[in-house]
């Protein structure tokens, strides 16, 4: 029976099938949206109803956080609060669906913590038994500052920029440990959130101009200006990690990754299977 359907599940069974929104499913479509939102009506209704679940707090800063995030979907709130009515729903069912569906997903969180993770002994087994599969490029750890270029906006006008880009490597010459605070106060990456930070790049991940400039640094060295199709910059290569196997330590958790997410699956199908054995 549609009218029965949690509107919610409808929705995501709709966008998990066909990518699209209840209203838009042709008769076939949504008989088949239909029989899986009850089939995961069913299967929630167990969860929720299990003593796991009992144990499982949704809070409220968890569930307005989920509710905005839908919301931001949507360039308006007109067209979120049309959206919500187009597909069965408003405020405050979305809010009761997405809290069951945050405890939903906490209990099988917790279902899946419970199984029997893998060793150090089958982690340094794994890694040994496959270490072409740790086999790394050389990567080098670097940092940088853009200022862009662009002729909409004075102070990024090609002159203007390079002469901030010369005051700015002028600092650098006479405090190059001030680079990531520079990066942090000056540059116009996203990346000046972290310092500049870039991470740890193989060859071939930046632009052409940067990548040979990057590759062809010391340890510690800050680049001359640079310029990029996006604007100027100016690298420091602060680590390089030779070429080789990466070692067990920083494979760990990768590799943990691997052995035990097979691990939780298993032990969250056997817990299902388990609910409606009863």
């Amino acid at each position: 029976m549609v009218e029965a359907v949690d509107a919610y599940l409808l929705l995501n069974a709709a966008a998990q099938l066909f990518g699209k929104t209840p209203s838009e499913l042709e008769a076939p479509q949504w008989q088949e949206a239909v029989a899986l939102a009850e089939k995961e009506s069913l299967l929630q209704e167990k969860i929720l109803a299990s003593s796991e679940a009992e144990a499982v707090v949704v809070s409220e800063e968890e569930i307005s956080n989920a509710r905005t995030e839908v919301e931001s979907r949507f360039p308006e709130r007109r067209e979120f609060l049309e959206n919500l009515a187009r597909n069965g729903m408003n405020e405050s069912t979305l809010t009761d669906s997405l809290a069951n569906s945050l405890k939903v997903e906490k209990t099988m969180n917790l279902v899946g913590d419970g199984a029997p993770f893998a060793s150090d002994t089958e982690v340094a087994a794994f890694y040994h038994d496959n270490l072409d599969k740790f086999d790394r490029p050389e990567l080098r750890e670097a940092r940088h500052i853009l200022i862009t270029i662009n002729n909409d906006y004075p102070e990024n006008r090609r002159k203007v920029a390079l002469a901030r880009m010369k005051k700015l490597a002028k600092e650098l010459a006479e405090k190059p440990e001030d680079f990531a605070d520079l990066a942090m106060r000056h540059s116009e990456c996203p990346t000046a959130l972290e310092g500049g930070l870039l991470g740890k790049l193989p060859q071939g991940k930046l632009y052409a101009e940067l990548d040979s400039v990057l590759f062809a640094m010391a340890e510690g060295e800050i680049s001359a200006i640079i310029e990029s199709p996006i604007g100027l910059h100016i690298l420091c290569c602060e680590r390089i990690h030779p070429a080789g196997i990466a070692p067990l330590q920083e494979a760990d958790a990768s590799i943990r990754q691997h052995l035990n997410e097979p691990r939780r699956r298993a032990a969250q199908k056997q817990w299902i299977r388990s609910l409606f054995s009863h």
